[in-house]
């Protein structure tokens, strides 16, 4: 089959090249908003005693777990001060008439109820549920969560705002906006290290090119399956994380034999040929290996674990799929111009010759006593977790 694929990316290189980049457009296309439509929430079974006593409060008693707290601190004096109180009834009875928001209830409301008060007296408390689902909560709370944020300048309380709703908000756009730094970072360091590992600038963008299809290919899968289930925004993490590092391994394996290949004087299609041939069976065992891995998460009913199945397997596919098939196409229609932009000359080590020749040739000399020292470092290294227990 590998054979096939590669006589493929061989003979219409062009038709293989021009149908990935329509794909990545299609993709980027329909894919690209896919965060709007994946989930926040997803971390609980709906199967267990919990959940199921909050589905009866909910239907029976229509009402549930608070997910929305006011920490109300008085600027001067105590939260039982006439003025303080008057502004705390009137904060309570500002968030009991807002749409959505259901048993909202405060220190104050309740009769001065001393839970709700702090020992020194000085904050208290107004609790309230926001109706509806997971995503329909952080809707709500997007617009709540500004609205009551108030620093109290010149007025006799101020109020911050918490509660489950509250956090997993911040939580929410914290990953968000780290996922976008976390790639503005990663993709000039990786493109930094390609670059001294192959000491092309052309051979360095390739793995980076496969890992860019890739992960604009699962937003695709994801936008397509968040139709049809829930599927966490959390995937997006893995998505991103592993796509790229994936693409990356796969294309070194590739663009490193398909090198040799050329260094040993053989014509590029025939490299291209040798190396799916070779490294491409690597390639291909090793993505099938992650995907099936992962398919372990589906057995949880949690939607979140899900989550990472849908991605992880997602990508690993389509970045072995780039890998075999695209890449080498790529490399047929660049030929010997892969070693093009060379900033330095790498020196090639004879495989016999190099460091990890020797390693594996010492691993496999004394294979019980290397065993026994790598298992006996990671129970060192795991032994502080057991208190975590």
């Amino acid at each position: 089959m590998l054979t096939r694929l590669a006589h493929l990316s061989v003979r219409r290189s062009w038709r293989v090249v021009i149908a990935a980049v329509l794909f990545v457009v299609v993709a980027g296309a329909l894919g690209g908003g896919v965060a709007e439509n994946l989930t926040s929430g997803g971390f609980e079974d709906p199967a267990t005693e919990s959940s199921r006593a909050d589905d009866a409060l909910a239907e029976r008693f229509d009402t549930g777990v608070p997910n929305v707290i006011l920490l109300v601190t008085a600027t001067d004096g105590d939260v039982d001060a006439p003025e303080v109180a008057a502004a705390g009834q009137a904060l309570t009875d500002e968030l009991a008439a807002e749409a959505g928001v259901t048993d909202v209830l405060s220190y104050w409301s309740e009769g001065n109820a001393p839970p709700l008060r702090s020992e020194d007296g000085n904050r208290a408390l107004v609790v309230a549920r926001i109706e509806g689902d997971d995503d329909a909560v952080d809707e709500r709370i997007e617009e709540l969560g500004p609205a009551y944020q108030r620093a109290g300048n010149g007025e006799p309380i101020s109020v911050e705002v918490g509660g489950f709703a509250q956090v997993f908000h911040e939580v929410g756009t914290t990953i968000e906006e780290d996922l976008v730094t976390a790639e503005m970072i990663a993709l000039p360091i990786t493109l930094v290290l390609l670059v001294l590992i192959f000491g092309s600038l052309v051979a360095a963008s390739l793995p980076l090119i496969v890992g860019v299809m890739s992960i604009v290919g699962t937003f695709l899968v994801l936008q397509v399956l968040s139709g049809l289930t829930d599927v966490s925004v959390y995937a997006l993490n893995l998505t991103t994380a592993l796509g790229l590092g994936l693409a990356i391994d796969y294309s070194l394996f590739i663009v490193s034999r398909y090198r040799e290949e050329l260094r040993a004087g053989r014509e590029p299609r025939v490299a291209v040929v040798r190396t799916v041939r070779t490294a491409g069976r690597t390639v291909a065992f090793n993505a099938l290996t992650v995907a099936a891995s992962l398919c372990a998460t589906l057995v949880f009913p949690i939607t979140f674990l899900r989550s990472f199945a849908y991605a992880g397997v997602a990508v690993a596919l389509l970045a072995g799929i780039f890998s075999v098939v695209v890449l080498p196409a790529i490399l047929v229609l660049l030929g010997h111009r892969v070693n093009a932009l060379t900033l330095w000359r790498r020196s090639v080590t004879p495989p016999e010759e190099g460091i990890w020749h020797r390693v594996a040739t010492l691993v496999m000399r004394r294979p019980i006593p290397v065993a026994t020292a790598v298992i006996a470092l990671l129970l060192v290294l795991g032994a502080p977790f057991l208190a975590c227990g």
